[in-house]
């Protein structure tokens, strides 16, 4: 069911349906789906031969919750170099954990700062920024960005939390903030954080900065960390992943940062929840992580071309894709004669072997049910081959 809040305390709930991701992905072959937002890459070569070293040599044990101290100074290097902030890896109370993937942080800042509260999410929205808050009494409220743009309007998200602040039940307590943005790679601009930046300490709100897709950001457009910006760090958690960029989704590797006072009290959810992250990975993973300086330089090369081989390929057959400032994601509108993203999937998969995640999958106005969203970190013979398919089903029809 989607839920959707009028004034006041009064909702609707439609039945709306929504696409099941996992589902779709097991309908597909590997060679045409382009389903699952993870990265099909393979691994780093030296992380592989890291890991066996750590688990021959029998560190496959309990270690902190917090994270193995290896993996935490060499994350405040990588969190130095790249988003221009200096954590202490070694202060307590804790300005930095280590967690099984960005998703046990997410879950962790619902256990622990938003039960019987609100957040807002904005649409198009990440599946489980709604459903963690869900599953742990907790509630998304959904804004949505605007036009073909996906613009942030500023004065819409102050009226929203205005009415929202003290409302009751769930008062308003957080913003999500995910960019790059799962689904649709929206690189959020300077001027769109300083608006969310401001709304936050206008409204005393605490910032969810999702930052798993940093380094995809392609072209002229750069990634910004919200928590740099003037008066943020003490109200700003910001929740990062390896899974994307070192192709190991598998391995459930994340970390997140932020204030002592805002970072310390996570890590009882992250023990009581998962005791630990894997030590032999964390420790293998501390060993690669700032061992190559062109190691970022590279993927982000690597994807720029990746976008510009689908984006044209899918433009010859009528799609329009969102010039979104990132590569993992193509966010696209299905070609005119297609109305519904959902028939236009299933018969991809009919006839080709071959899928998307329609766009209602990520929203729950109708706003988006013709747009889909498709993955792109994928071998390239594989997005070759995929896009292959389309041209196939495609043109099958037109026949």
């Amino acid at each position: 069911m989607t839920r959707k809040r009028l004034k006041g305390d009064f909702e609707i709930v439609t039945t709306k349906p929504r696409p099941d991701i996992r589902a779709i992905t097991r309908l597909v072959p590997p060679t045409g789906n382009l389903v699952q937002g993870q990265s099909a890459l393979a691994i780093n070569p030296d992380l592989a031969q890291a890991a066996s070293k750590a688990i021959y040599a029998n560190q496959n044990h309990y270690s902190p919750a917090e994270g193995v101290s290896e993996l935490r100074h060499a994350v405040a290097r990588k969190i130095s170099m790249f988003n221009g902030i200096e954590v202490d890896p070694k202060a307590k109370p804790y300005e930095l954990l280590i967690t099984p993937g960005a998703t046990a942080g997410l879950i962790a800042i619902a256990q622990t700062y938003l039960k019987a509260s609100s957040a807002i999410v904005f649409e198009p929205f990440y599946p489980y920024h709604r459903r963690i808050l869900d599953e742990l009494g907790g509630r998304a409220e959904v804004l949505s960005l605007s036009g073909e743009d996906l613009v942030l309007d500023g004065d819409e998200l102050r009226a929203r939390c205005r009415q929202m602040k003290n409302l009751q039940p769930f008062p308003l307590r957080a913003v999500i903030v995910c960019s790059p943005a799962n689904p649709t790679g929206k690189v959020f601009t300077r001027s769109e954080l300083e608006t969310v930046a401001a709304v936050c300490q206008e409204f005393d709100l605490l910032c969810i900065a999702d930052e798993v897709y940093e380094h995809y950001v392609v072209g002229d457009r750069t990634h910004s960390s919200i928590a740099t910006l003037d008066g943020m760090w003490d109200r700003t958690i910001t929740v990062n992943s390896f899974s994307k960029s070192w192709n190991i989704s598998g391995w459930r590797l994340g970390y997140v940062y932020g204030a002592s006072k805002l970072v310390a009290p996570l890590n009882i959810a992250n023990n009581v929840f998962y005791v630990c992250s894997p030590t032999p990975l964390q420790l293998a993973l501390s060993e690669v992580l700032m061992s190559d300086p062109e190691y970022y330089s590279e993927l982000r090369d690597r994807f720029t071309a990746k976008r510009r081989v689908s984006v044209e390929a899918l433009s010859e057959l009528g799609f329009h894709t969102y010039e979104s400032g990132s590569a993992f994601y193509l966010w696209t509108r299905i070609p005119e004669g297609y109305k519904d993203a959902m028939q236009l999937n299933e018969m991809l998969m009919e006839r080709a072997g071959v899928a998307g995640v329609p766009g209602s999958a990520f929203a729950d106005s109708d706003m988006y049910d013709s747009h889909m969203r498709l993955c792109i970190a994928r071998e390239d013979d594989i997005l070759r081959g995929a896009l292959d398919k389309f041209r196939t089903a495609l043109a099958e029809r037109s026949n």
